[in-house]
């Protein structure tokens, strides 16, 4: 695998943090030290080989900064395999995880059981961001290759219950500018059409490389979108110029606000 030593070490650090997550899961162990097996014999063991002095340490350095890849950190060809090994190696941790859920005996231990795993498959996510940051593109492809939802009268019906009446929902200058920025990196990713969405979320989680704990920030406005092919074309509202579904637990509640955004995030006022 052709990747700097910077590359080799952020790789090395997050592989070995999930596969220490994984021998800790309290798992049946013959499926989990496949995993790990597989992660060493497709990304560890090539590393090591362009990398024996990353082998012979036992600890690496951190240097406390975020790091960002560039093409000079890793030849495309390794990006490529790189990316394609996690992606499969973190479908076999997921189903690892659910055959643990499975067996769980409430929801409480359920939810318990998957955080490992969880965890697991999320360092791989900073493992493979190497690739990721170095080639951008990788990330539209796959983005083009998540499946399409199909629509459901059950989902339909999700979506018309959450949305306030059409034209009762108003953008700020800065939420707008927000929903734009957004949606031109959205479209940027070849494939169906898509439409921007903000909706309520209970609660949000993120992590990001070095972080023990998931930082939880509770509920609030997220913004995302959706395939047009995903949503009943009546939910779809046009606010300035802009395509845009919005959902709420109480909609009505939303009739005759504006949504507005500082850096912190989207925010509800009169």
């Amino acid at each position: 695998m052709q990747i700097s030593r910077r590359g080799a070490v952020h790789v090395i650090k997050h592989i070995h943090n999930a596969c220490r997550l994984l021998a800790g899961a309290g798992d049946d162990g013959s499926r989990s030290d496949s995993i790990r097996g597989d992660l060493y014999d497709s990304i560890i063991g090539p590393i090591f080989r362009a990398h024996p002095n990353i082998a012979r340490a036992k600890r690496w350095r951190s240097t406390g900064k975020l790091f960002r890849a560039t093409a000079r950190d890793i030849e495309r060809i390794s990006a490529i395999r790189l990316n394609d090994e996690i992606a499969r190696l973190q479908k076999d941790i997921v189903k690892l995880g659910g055959n643990k859920v499975d067996r769980s005996v409430d929801q409480s231990a359920a939810t318990k059981a998957l955080e490992p795993f969880i965890d697991a498959a999320t360092e791989l996510s900073f493992a493979g961001q190497v690739a990721l940051d170095a080639y951008p593109d990788l990330f539209a492809k796959m983005l083009e290759a998540v499946p399409e939802q199909p629509r459901t009268a059950e989902s339909d019906a999700a979506f018309r219950k959450g949305a306030p009446p059409h034209g009762s929902v108003k953008l700020s200058d800065a939420a707008l500018a927000l929903v734009q920025s957004f949606m031109r990196e959205v479209r940027r990713i070849p494939g169906n059409e898509q439409v921007a969405a903000i909706g309520w979320t209970r609660e949000m989680k993120s992590k990001r490389p070095g972080d023990k704990e998931w930082s939880n920030s509770g509920a609030g406005w997220t913004l995302g979108a959706f395939r047009k092919t995903e949503v009943p074309p009546d939910v779809i509202d046009t606010v300035r110029g802009i395509e845009i579904i919005f959902t709420a637990e109480d909609p009505a509640a939303l009739a005759g606000k504006t949504f507005d955004a500082t850096k912190r995030g989207l925010f509800v006022r009169d």
